[in-house]
């Protein structure tokens, strides 16, 4: 029954033809309507995929030009946000004049989508408040495309800000989706050259000040390098754990080289105190025996 009542709709909306081109009842007029309409959905699909295509190479140069800058950052954003809202403006403008083809009258409909837009708007609220986080995001310039963030414990390079979420892609090269609604706080760090926070492990049975040397040594041979902009800053010691403490040194490095630095420093800095005999703790279990348990 279902779908004997889509038909009869159909088949009204195309004032009777339907029901004509089944029964092949056709006359000369029937068949030119049937052309004159495959004619205009053609040329519908023709000209918005043709407006499609042009935009993607817009953006692709607008980009091109801009990826070349380092100031115009944010540009690329709102680029990337104008032809993401430009996608959806595209995909409605499609379906209104696909329905004027087929005659459907589209008044009736804007008090219909009042309606169903309440309804949508109840039902879509994430949707709404992550878009409109997004705008604000972008034009209150917390951050833009290729900046180094952390958002809630997730730190990573800005890949894209689209309508609904921003796109972190961290140092293992993992990407992470945030909805732009939960993001509450925003951590940023700066342009050119970046402090790099990493704690070094020793037992407690090590010597600190020979582990220091240690520290400084690496540090040197890194500078050395290129891996490094200065000399490595030893805060000291900065916790004491159940198997051992941990010394924290400040790297300053480029801020290209934040990962890769950071892995260097600590392979450089393993080699070097298994050579120096530097204990790094690890969970280990001592037991005692007394003599009773060895007889």
């Amino acid at each position: 029954m279902l779908g004997l009542n889509n038909f009869l709709v159909i088949d009204f909306w195309m004032q009777g033809k339907l029901s004509k081109f089944i029964s092949y009842n056709l006359d000369m007029n029937d068949l030119l309507y049937y052309v004159n309409f495959i004619i205009k959905v053609g040329i519908l699909v023709l000209i918005f995929s043709i407006i499609k295509i042009i935009l993607n190479v817009i953006k692709k140069r607008i980009l091109r030009f801009y990826e070349k800058t380092e100031i115009y950052k944010k540009r690329i954003t709102l680029v990337k946000l104008f032809f993401s809202i430009s996608d959806y403006v595209l995909i409605f403008l499609f379906i209104w004049y696909l329905l004027k083809i087929f005659n459907i009258d589209t008044t009736p409909l804007l008090a219909v989508g009042g309606v169903a837009g309440v309804a949508i708007g109840f039902a879509g609220q994430t949707f709404f408040r992550d878009a409109i986080a997004g705008i604000f995001l972008i034009f209150e310039n917390y951050y833009s495309v290729g900046d180094t963030i952390e958002i809630d414990d997730m730190l990573g390079t800005v890949e894209e800000i689209g309508i609904r979420t921003t796109i972190l892609r961290n140092y293992e090269g993992k990407l992470f989706y945030i909805p732009n609604g939960d993001i509450r706080k925003v951590i940023k760090y700066g342009y050119g050259d970046q402090s790099v926070y990493v704690e070094v492990p020793i037992s407690y049975e090590s010597d600190i000040d020979k582990a220091k040397m240690v520290i400084e040594k690496v540090g040197e041979n890194l500078l050395k390098e290129n891996e490094l902009i200065d000399n490595v800053n030893i805060l000291g010691v900065d916790k004491f754990e159940t198997s051992g403490m941990k010394i924290l040194v400040k790297l300053r490095v480029d801020k290209d080289k934040r990962w890769s630095a950071r892995r260097k420093f600590l392979e450089e800095i393993k080699k070097a105190f298994n050579k120096e005999g530097i204990e790094i703790p690890y969970s280990k279990m001592v037991v005692f025996l007394n003599d009773k348990d060895k007889n």
